[in-house]
């Protein structure tokens, strides 16, 4: 589903869209973030607003993500660079309609929209997307309100009541005239909008609105006759055109009878083959194989052979994990192809890729496991500093799953800089015992988030301080 919330500024359109992805598991696309940035790269840059061709040529480079911050909110992410705070700053507001307006921008900005949007449920908001951006979308909202109520919203936000909220007042008049009146793509609501005034309405009020709305356009696409029903397709059909969102959106024992006849082979192949060349054991291995629900197990991450050892062991109980990995893997098509038939789903680092988090959150309820390495890339030594990337706590609190900790040691061994060719070594594992949500000492979804993965991390490294104590010289 596609939810499109269009009106001027300050109509509490983010607030709002923020509200219904948290509550309905959508991906949110704040489109009014992304022409921020572009803005704020501009003035950066020093850039001539009115050249228009240097303005969309920054439009086109700027790499624009969305991203999570640690309390759970969505951040903006411009070239690396978190700028969530700085695109909400007065010099923005006067200049964004400016850059807006623009053609080219416009059109670098609407195919990187509809490029988020692939594949997934969507709520996008800003000023053109039910009348541009996704004019197919199934529920349209043109979300408004007097301004002086918005520039008093704005005004609080800000911190900065009082005469400032005069200017605030101004600026949100001059811009409403400028989105109205620009030739490329103004601000008016879509012919099959549904209009809501938010000017006296509470935010639960405009939301449960909104949610009502999507649920009228579900129950509405439903077909009236299970004898016009197409049967669902739970399997892939081998040979059947089968996208690479079908391997990451299916079950793993719905996986076509050649994929999963490969993933077999490939299994057993790599399994004794590293198994032969660095005898790997799991110690307290019973703690991973006699769990038969879904789990996110979280590992430290020193090289390739942490992944095969759980996806072999595990498979070798009847068990399927599922590896989350690093997008840019999939700069190779052929790469592409082998981890999605092996049950492989690709993370967008450094974004709240609300995509992979959803997917594994479905994995996880049909009870496969989720492989997550939270350190993101391979740790070379002790000295290297370590940034532990978040939501694999989200994953399994949005999936009423626990955290499962393990650890590694003696694989770094097997690895000499400078070297290609890899040393031969024993290498251990070590499992600990499931993490409940119900044991933590915090309230709230984010505090409760926020734990999980200190805790888990925490039992990860301890696990891996036993192993060593256990086997000196191994790392």
């Amino acid at each position: 589903m596609i939810v499109a919330i269009d009106g001027p500024a300050g109509s509490g359109k983010s607030t709002i869209a923020h509200a219904i992805a948290a509550r309905r598991g959508l991906t949110l696309l704040d489109t009014g973030a992304m022409y921020r940035s572009v803005t704020l790269e501009c003035l950066r840059r020093g850039v001539d607003l009115d050249d228009h061709e240097a303005v969309s040529r920054v439009a086109r480079e700027a790499r624009i993500q969305f991203g999570q911050a640690a309390d759970g909110s969505q951040t903006t992410v411009l070239d690396g660079r978190d700028v969530s705070s700085e695109i909400r700053s007065p010099a923005i507001d006067r200049s964004v309609s400016k850059v807006a307006a623009i053609a080219g921008v416009r059109a670098a900005m609407v195919e990187g929209q509809r490029k988020l949007a692939q594949g997934g449920n969507v709520i996008a908001e800003g000023r053109d997307i039910g009348t541009v951006v996704f004019p197919h979308a199934d529920v349209k909202v043109f979300l408004t309100a007097d301004p002086a109520a918005r520039a008093h919203r704005r005004a609080v936000q800000r911190g900065d009541e009082g005469e400032g909220e005069q200017q605030i007042l101004a600026d949100i008049i001059r811009r409403d005239e400028a989105d109205s009146r620009r030739e490329q793509s103004p601000l008016k609501p879509a012919a099959d909008a549904h209009r809501i005034d938010s000017s006296t309405l509470g935010i639960e009020e405009v939301v449960a609105r909104v949610c009502r709305l999507m649920d009228e356009a579900q129950a509405a696409a439903r077909p009236a006759s299970k004898m016009t029903v197409a049967p669902a397709r739970d399997r892939l059909r081998a040979f059947g055109c089968n996208t690479l969102d079908d391997y990451y959106d299916h079950g793993m024992r719905d996986f076509p009878l050649p994929s999963r006849l490969l993933f077999g082979f490939v299994v057993c192949v790599v399994g004794g083959l590293t198994k032969l060349l660095w005898p790997w054991r799991v110690e307290e291995g019973a703690l991973l194989w006699r769990e038969r629900r879904g789990r996110v197990i979280v590992m430290n991450h020193v090289s390739i052979l942490e992944p095969i050892i759980v996806v072999v062991s595990m498979w070798a109980h009847g068990l399927r994990v599922r590896p989350i990995y690093k997008s840019e893997f999939d700069k190779s098509g052929i790469v592409s192809w082998f981890f999605s038939r092996v049950g492989g789903i690709p993370v967008v680092r450094g974004t709240a890729d609300i995509k992979a988090v959803r997917r594994a959150e479905r994995a996880l309820r049909r009870g496969e496991c989720v492989l997550i390495f939270p350190e993101g890339t391979r740790v070379r030594s002790d000295s290297q500093p370590v940034e532990i990337h978040g939501g694999f706590a989200l994953m399994a609190q949005l999936a009423k799953a626990p955290v499962q900790p393990m650890a590694i040691v003696g694989a770094r061994n097997i690895s000499v800089e400078g070297r290609r060719i890899k040393r031969l070594g024993r290498v251990w594992c070590k499992v600990g015992p499931c993490i409940e949500f119900s044991e933590l000492d915090a309230r709230g979804r984010k505090a409760q988030s926020a734990a999980m993965e200190r805790l888990a991390m925490e039992r990860v490294y301890a696990l891996r301080d036993e192993l060593r104590r256990a086997h000196p010289g191994k790392d």
